[in-house]
């Protein structure tokens, strides 16, 4: 790999972690497997092209070994494509160094989906982000299954930088979170929404204004005013929202939270553009596609018309989200019209105590499922420590319709309980109802 043109340094590191294992009379120490993490710094001065290129290389020769080592030697095994500037660049955020790109994955074979990672890596690079990371993740459902987790997460200099970056992840047709001091735009796995970027940028340089955030997922703006500025500049704040034309424009209902330097919370709708009771207001189609045919007589689905699976969408940020899909194999249109139940369970297969889940912002509405198609139901939750609890989600069980049988998903990313979802005991979660949506190597678009 070293000899490869474009490869500056490669490092290998072996550890052999100890975990203590408790009995019945003391304690005993028992060895893990090995742990292999190799490090591959890029030449920075790449094109975008030949980065692709030799990081696909790259991966092809390390693939044959790792092979070797998994059989022989049980290992685990992951992968960092990486470059960094020898100069210092600007302080940001706690952010030190000039431009730098990350690229992890695991002992995967190279392949297309390896190869534009990293070429768009360097094309957000180039466009002038501070640091641009994309995971790959390792195991079953992490690339060619789910492209989503894939998204890459962006750090820019300034706020000003945000919506040139987000016309750049357009161009590439990549999905990014973007971040800067003061703001954070949070994709939920899609290609960013320019125009909601554009409004985020401007809400955060407002002189009020110490930070804004943008969830995709809900649609949602936070603004944080945690200055001593006077009541009536939080009013203007207040009103200038109302007066923005994005969401108007756009044709979405697109809610905001202004929090003062008190904490009080004050809620409206940008552009004033507020969901009136008649509105149906229906997670957004996944890809511009039209909604499926509405039937009457199309029947109810039921649990054995259903092929349940679950995906992960987002994973940054302090927010998680996920989702879980279904699929029509009864041959015919079936009609479906709920928010599935959800129980999620550690690695003993023990439910979590004290989950909470309520339902988001859109209302259950009845669709009706072609033969073969999908409808999803997303779920968010904050990011929990599991520090003192490690005994996160490694399954969700699914009660699809009513009076289906349970189906437990696998909801870890290589079948550990270390790469489970942190879904602790006393969980909240925020969880659509069914909505339509495309095949799984489509991304999730979530309201």
């Amino acid at each position: 790999m070293r000899d490869l043109d474009g490869v500056v340094a490669v490092e290998v590191t072996r550890s052999r972690p100890i975990e203590t294992a408790r009995g019945n009379f003391g304690q005993r120490e028992q060895a893990r497997p090995s742990t292999v993490d190799v490090r591959v710094r890029l030449d920075e001065t790449l094109g975008p092209s030949d980065a692709g290129a030799v990081t696909e290389e790259a991966q092809s020769l390390l693939v044959s070994d790792a092979d070797l080592l998994e059989s022989r030697d049980q290992v685990s095994l992951s992968v960092e494509y990486y470059t960094e500037t020898e100069e210092p660049g600007p302080t940001q955020g706690g952010y030190g160094e000039g431009p730098s790109l990350h690229v992890t994955t695991g002992a995967g074979p190279a392949t297309k989906v390896l190869r534009d990672a990293a070429t768009d890596a360097y094309h957000l690079r180039e466009a002038g982000a501070l640091m641009v990371t994309i995971s790959l993740g390792d195991g079953p459902g992490t690339w060619e299954d789910d492209p989503t987790a894939a998204t890459a997460q962006v750090r820019a200099q300034s706020v000003g930088a945000l919506p040139g970056l987000a016309r750049t992840a357009v161009e590439l047709d990549r999905s990014a979170d973007l971040s800067a001091s003061g703001a954070d735009f949070r994709s939920a796995s899609q290609v960013p929404d320019v125009g909601a970027v554009a409004l985020l940028v401007a809400a955060a340089e407002r002189p009020e204004v110490s930070s804004a955030t943008y969830l995709a997922q809900e649609r949602r703006l936070t603004v944080r005013a945690d200055t001593t500025s006077p009541a009536h500049d939080l009013t203007e704040l207040r009103r200038w929202l109302d007066r923005q034309e994005y969401a108007r424009a756009s044709g979405y209902h697109v809610a905001y939270t202004v929090i003062d330097a008190e904490q009080a919370e004050t809620t409206g709708w940008v552009s004033g553009f507020e969901p009136s009771a008649q509105d149906s207001d229906t997670l957004p189609l996944p890809g511009g596609a039209a909604p499926w045919p509405v039937d009457p007589a199309a029947p109810d689905c039921t649990g054995d018309d259903l092929e349940v699976t679950f995906g992960v969408v987002d994973s940054s940020l302090g927010t998680r989200a996920a989702n879980v899909r279904a699929r029509n194999m009864s041959g015919a249109p079936c009609a479906i019209e709920n928010i599935p139940d959800l129980t999620f369970r550690n690695e003993a297969g023990q439910a979590q105590e004290n989950v909470t889940i309520a339902p988001g912002d859109v209302e259950p509405a009845r669709v009706v499922v072609p033969d073969g198609e999908y409808v999803a139901s997303a779920f968010l939750w904050r990011a929990m420590s599991t520090v003192n609890d490690p005994d996160t989600t490694t399954t969700v069980e699914v009660i699809a319709v009513p009076g289906a049988d349970p189906v437990r998903l696998d909801a870890t990313m290589d079948g550990t309980r270390a790469s489970g979802l942190d879904v602790l005991d006393g969980a909240e979660v925020r969880q659509s109802p069914w909505t339509q949506a495309g095949p799984p190597e489509d991304p999730l678009t979530a309201g």
